[in-house]
């Protein structure tokens, strides 16, 4: 069964405001993408970013995340260790 891989770009506020903005059937492209911050997706708000990874059908769970967040400094996303704990029982940002 094929699997894509959603990014969403998501803000720093307690009820986020996200929005996906597209994805790929390859995984490591959709890493690449989101580190290299490609097309802006960080857009000088979405503090975090998080890639999904969905197979076909309804409320698909469970699934595979990747959360990123932005490194102001460096000025690009840097890969987290695990999920930002105030997120940890929100899920479904890339398709509800």
């Amino acid at each position: 069964m094929e699997q894509i891989y959603t990014i969403t770009t998501v803000s720093d506020e307690m009820f986020p405001n996200c929005r996906c903005v597209g994805f790929y059937f390859d995984l490591d492209v959709a890493i690449t993408a989101v580190l290299n911050n490609d097309c802006d997706i960080y857009e000088g708000s979405y503090t975090y970013c998080v890639i999904e990874e969905l197979k076909q059908g309804l409320y698909y769970f469970p699934r595979e995340e990747f959360w990123f967040k932005w490194n102001v400094k460096e000025n690009n996303y840097v890969l987290l260790k695990k999920k930002p704990r105030k997120f940890k029982n929100i899920g479904g940002f890339g398709v509800g």
